[in-house]
């Protein structure tokens, strides 16, 4: 029977004496001839005031950093305000206000502040948004869906009625058509109502940390009632589209090019144009045009002194005299007809 001894390993010994190290420490610390040389070198000048950077409160890739984003919030706006004349029948005051960069966290938080309605919309491979009402122009704007005034509201409400709720997806959907023709210039986005939500926790549209970009309106439709309305498209919505949404929209044309305007006249100079002269017209069905022989005479409706009409095309442009000249028939101009 063998008998196996077990015996602790000492432990390894260092790969380097403790002398060894010392000396490389030495060949690497800066020698008196560096420090020198450093001494010998001009102050660096250093600025007056130095303010702390905060990187988290940087918003290097906000909304000012695409223009085409900014330019459809204001197509937006304009929808809304038709959308919320059209259901009042007056003139209703509604404006945008400067987009923000949120963090989501903090955007469901506002439920705690004023009570929020939320309208969730869904969109194939982009992900969730939201648009949230002030439950204060929820229930105005069901009033005046029922024929009120929009103004039957409780200040200290905080929920909507079986009735109110259900009107609110009507909102829902009018909304959905409004952020796909905003959204047309870019993407052929198809919105899809989700559903209408008064519980900002159970929204389900972003993480907490994530960034939005928040876009606020302003409504007011009287002194007693007012309020906001906010789209929030998370970074993770809009990142499909965060390209385009970097170009400039402009109205205005491009600038005058001289040679290229006198090339494009020259070129239409050039154009080959046929004119007619038209005596007459009369007015013939199929039976007497399959009798007609020659030697027929076909009655023009027209004085033979009355000036012949010159055409271009479909368009007439001329009254004109029949004639000849030199042996050819001619048609002598008197006057144009319209202008241009």
């Amino acid at each position: 029977m063998t008998e196996t001894v077990e015996t602790t390993p000492s432990p390894a010994e260092p790969i380097l004496a403790p002398e060894e190290i010392d000396a490389l420490m030495q060949a690497v610390v800066p020698s008196e001839e560096a420090d020198a040389l450093f001494a010998t070198l001009p102050d660096v000048p250093q600025p007056k005031h130095v303010e702390a950077f905060d990187f988290a409160a940087t918003e290097h890739n906000g909304p000012d950093r695409y223009p085409l984003f900014n330019t459809l919030q204001q197509r937006m706006n304009e929808s809304l305000k038709e959308l919320w004349i059209e259901t009042f029948q007056r003139d209703i005051f509604l404006d945008g206000e400067e987009i923000q960069q949120r963090l989501y966290e903090d955007i469901i938080a506002d439920d705690k502040v004023k009570p929020q309605v939320y309208f969730i919309y869904d969109v194939p491979s982009f992900g969730r948004m939201v648009v949230a009402w002030d439950l204060t122009l929820v229930v105005a704007y069901v009033d005046a869906m029922l024929g009120g005034h929009g103004e039957a509201f409780d200040a200290d409400s905080e929920v909507l009625s079986p009735v109110e709720f259900k009107l609110a997806n009507r909102i829902g959907h009018s909304l959905e058509k409004l952020l796909v023709k905003m959204w047309s210039p870019v993407s052929s986005k198809a919105y899809t109502h989700q559903k209408v939500e008064v519980e900002a926790q159970f929204l389900g549209v972003a993480s907490l940390s994530d960034m939005c970009f928040s876009v606020p309106f302003v409504v007011e439709l009287s002194e007693e009632v007012k309020g906001n309305i906010h789209l929030h498209y998370p970074r993770t919505f809009l990142e499909p589209v965060l390209d385009s949404l970097r170009t400039a929209a402009s109205d205005e044309g491009g600038g005058f090019d001289a040679e290229w305007q006198a090339k494009l006249e020259q070129g239409l100079d050039k154009v080959p144009l046929t004119a007619r002269l038209e005596f007459g017209q009369c007015q013939l069905d199929i039976q007497q045009f399959l009798h007609l022989r020659a030697g027929d005479f076909l009655p023009l409706s027209k004085n033979e002194q009355d000036p012949a009409t010159l055409w271009l095309s479909s368009t007439p442009v001329f009254k004109a005299l029949p004639g000849s000249q030199g042996g050819l028939l001619a048609a002598e101009l008197l006057e144009p007809i319209g202008q241009g």
